[in-house]
């Protein structure tokens, strides 16, 4: 009896190796599989990724292009000129502080003076 079962449990193992064996060559070209399909999705990441970056290129040369056309803007100042009196301006001071003439030419003096070398 113990013979028997031992025949039994060989030939049980004997038909069980060969289906273990496609099992595994089965997981094994699954994985291959699943190793093409991250290879192409790979590749079409890296294309995805160099087409964006082209087109950021090409966006940044067309502004850099729209730039050097149009020129830079500078902002107009909402200040008026106080030293040029407007009728549209009402804050504009009528009375301007003004240096007499003598006092002028007194302190171009001493300024001529003082830039001169010393003797």
């Amino acid at each position: 009896m113990a013979s028997m079962r031992t025949v039994a449990v060989a030939f049980l193992l004997a038909a069980a190796a060969p289906a273990a064996a496609q099992s595994t060559l089965a997981d094994v070209e699954n994985l291959r599989a699943q190793q093409e399909a991250a290879a192409r999705r790979a590749v079409a990441l890296s294309n995805e990724l160099g087409a964006l970056e082209s087109r950021l290129r090409t966006e940044q040369a067309i502004t850099d292009l729209r730039i050097q056309r149009e020129g830079v803007r500078v902002p107009e100042l909402p200040y008026t000129d106080v030293t040029t009196p407007s009728s549209t301006s009402a804050a504009v001071p009528r009375n301007l502080p003004s240096i007499p003439d003598a006092a002028l030419a007194d302190s171009n003096r001493r300024v001529r003076d003082a830039s001169q070398p010393r003797r």
